[in-house]
């Protein structure tokens, strides 16, 4: 079996998510769970890249820099309804077992591809079971591992360490010149808010200065009702965390608990999800005290998302910039997480904190 046929059948998805598009989304990463593929973590990663929206110029640009990091066999496509979901894939799959069009597509790319790197927020916390009480009953819910050291994280082109000036290095506490490094989290990232650009500058493993804005949409408005702000919309931020949070398992089923939401069910298996969940001391311990707000932390807004308790809230994006400074990149993607951003309700004035 040649490769592009191999892609097909186990297609690894890198979603991206315009703002406003978020139930889309949802539906992209539901068929792709249905038809036995998985969602890609990076670029690297990905066989088929699909677009969820009509993004605008520099969402756009963002985006044909990631698909061309993308490694053959590749396919790229654009969805803008949750309905339009199925089509979209089967023609895409169709394209990827193509190897007549695959031939054509390596043909057509530069010989050198423009250089990249990838960031790696990798605080790993080891292979540890997130579930506190794994033999109540409740059958394979037992076994999850939770790994911080599984973010990856696409960059652009020519990321690098800055050197030279002193405006390139900042003095550490222990009176060592460290160099700077700038870094850009998104907008093209697995669980990252649509369309969020966060501009961090690291010194060694932290942000010192962080400064955020959102790249609109092209004109024109979803024709879906959004996600956001419903009890769908808060088992898929439950999922987001998890996922990032290294739960693979436990996200999965918050996000098999958003689509019955989504598509009109009363999941029955919610309300046990949502006490294991709040019962892991792991992952209380991994979340306390982080992205603190006078509301409460990570771990308070996740409980308040499985308890219904969180009324919708809009975090500033210069709050955003603030929680993240001071934090490792893998941290700070958590915080993010949390805040559960409707960027489909953003403006694009850039947002500064640090030094």
């Amino acid at each position: 079996m040649d490769l592009s046929r191999l892609a097909a059948r186990r297609t690894a998805v890198l979603a991206v998510e315009v703002p406003g598009w978020s139930r889309t989304r949802c539906a992209l990463e539901e068929h792709v769970r249905d038809r036995g593929w998985r969602l890609a973590r990076s670029p690297a990663d990905a066989d088929l890249l699909v677009v969820c929206g009509r993004p605008g110029i520099r969402l756009t640009a963002a985006v044909d820099h990631v698909w061309s990091q993308l490694p053959g066999p590749r396919a790229r496509a654009e969805v803008t309804t949750a309905a339009d979901v199925p089509a979209v894939l089967d023609r895409a799959a169709a394209e990827l077992a193509d190897g007549a069009a695959q031939r054509r597509d390596a043909a057509a790319r530069p010989a050198d591809p423009e250089p990249g790197t990838t960031a790696t927020g990798d605080d790993d916390m080891g292979d540890m079971d997130m579930d506190d009480d794994a033999s109540d009953g409740d059958g394979d819910m037992g076994d999850h591992d939770m790994d911080h050291g599984d973010m990856d994280m696409p960059m652009p082109a020519g990321i690098g360490l800055a050197g030279g000036g002193d405006d390139d290095q900042l003095t550490d506490p222990d009176a060592l010149d460290l160099d700077v490094l700038h870094v850009p989290l998104g907008p093209v990232l697995p669980h990252w808010p649509a369309g969020l650009l966060l501009h961090t500058t690291l010194q060694g493993e932290l942000v010192v200065s962080a400064r955020a804005e959102v790249l609109l949409p092209a004109d024109g408005s979803p024709t879906d009702a959004p996600v956001h702000g419903t009890p769908a919309g808060r088992w898929d931020a439950v999922a987001t965390l998890l996922s990032l949070a290294g739960w693979d398992d436990a996200a999965t089923r918050a996000a098999r608990v958003r689509d019955a939401l989504l598509a009109g069910g009363q999941p029955p298996e919610a309300e046990r999800l949502a006490r294991r969940i709040i019962r892991s001391r792991l992952l209380r311990w991994s979340l306390r005290g982080l992205g603190r707000l006078p509301e409460g932390d990570a771990h308070d807004r996740l409980r308040h998302w499985l308890e219904g308790s969180q009324q919708r809230r809009s975090t500033e994006l210069t709050a955003v910039a603030e929680l993240v400074t001071g934090l490792d990149l893998a941290t700070a993607r958590l915080v993010v997480a949390s805040l559960d951003l409707d960027t489909a309700d953003r403006v694009t004035v850039p947002a500064e904190a640090g030094s």
